[in-house]
């Protein structure tokens, strides 16, 4: 079953710098010259003088760099002249995009706790978006704490897999109004708000990763108190079969997985089974080439008891 529970603030500055000297092109001069004849020569010079001291210069700094704009106005203090010159080297305060601070928004919570955020940039749609850091261990004493009586993770599975690190997950209670997100953020003009989320005590997904010489064997355990059923989809290349574990009824699956050329670049194998009694879906996988599917059936048949 496919499960998706799909920092720094982007400061923006706008600062007033004096107005400097600027060098008017001669092109300008030339064109303006072209307008008078030389009976409006002191015209000429008076509206000169009033375009230069028009001359208006200011600097903003934004997420994409350091930017001047220099404008030249008219008597009427219309502006006929503008050049924009960026002054940051290309890389310097570049614009942040989503998922940049959404990862800087992960990097910030802890493992275990789970957090609701909003970035304004780059989410035309408005989404707020939940997420949950997993508790994660090499040792098996953590992992079995969180696991408690529903489910025993052993030291060792059939075939001498001993256990190599863990990982949980617990159910986020989204507790949050959206229009609280869209309300703040326009009061404080901030570009990522977050707001830390309660987990529910029991897990939601535990798994441990269990070696030996063939590689790699997942034991994953999804606790189904609040699941009626589960979906997956299996392609026509694939294998889907009926199995026994400990005389019950399992499910045994090889999935090839192709590269963009078509041809096969890994083979996941993994049989699932339910076990009634603790309300729980355990899958037992790997991408091994080394382990069959009868490594597989051996560690089910101890883990179903």
């Amino acid at each position: 079953m496919k499960r998706s529970d799909s920092f720094d603030e982007v400061k923006q500055l706008i600062t007033d710098t004096p107005v400097p000297q600027i060098d008017i092109k001669d092109q300008v001069l030339d064109r303006l010259r072209e307008r008078q004849n030389k009976k409006e020569e002191f015209r000429v010079k008076k509206r000169m003088g009033l375009i230069i001291a028009a001359c208006v210069v200011f600097s903003v700094t934004t997420a994409y760099g350091a930017v001047k704009v220099y404008e030249l106005k008219n008597e009427k203090g219309e502006v006929v002249s503008q050049i924009t010159h960026t002054t940051a080297e290309p890389g310097e305060g570049q614009h942040k995009t989503y998922s940049q601070l959404f990862n800087e928004v992960r990097e910030s919570v802890k493992p275990g706790n789970a957090a609701a955020v909003y970035i304004v940039p780059d989410n035309p749609n408005k989404i707020v978006s939940f997420f949950q850091i997993p508790i994660t261990s090499t040792d098996r004493a953590v992992i079995q704490k969180e696991a408690g009586d529903k489910f025993t993770f052993p030291a060792e599975l059939a075939g001498g897999f001993t256990f190599k690190d863990g990982s949980v997950q617990h159910e986020v209670i989204r507790d949050y109004n959206k229009e609280d997100f869209y309300k703040e953020a326009e009061e404080t003009k901030k570009d990522v708000i977050v707001k830390e989320l309660k987990v529910e005590p029991t897990f939601q997904l535990i798994a441990g990763t269990y070696s030996n010489s063939k590689g790699d064997v997942t034991v994953r355990i999804e606790n189904f108190e609040k699941v009626k059923y589960s979906a997956a989809e299996a392609g026509p290349d694939d294998t889907v079969e009926n199995v026994k574990v400990g005389g019950q009824e399992a499910l045994y699956q090889l999935t090839n997985l192709k590269g963009e050329n078509g041809s096969v670049v890994r083979v996941d194998k993994s049989i699932q089974f339910y076990k009634e009694d603790k309300k729980l879906m355990v899958f037992v996988s790997t991408s091994s080439p080394d382990i069959a599917k009868e490594d597989l059936l051996a560690i089910a048949e101890k883990l179903v008891k």
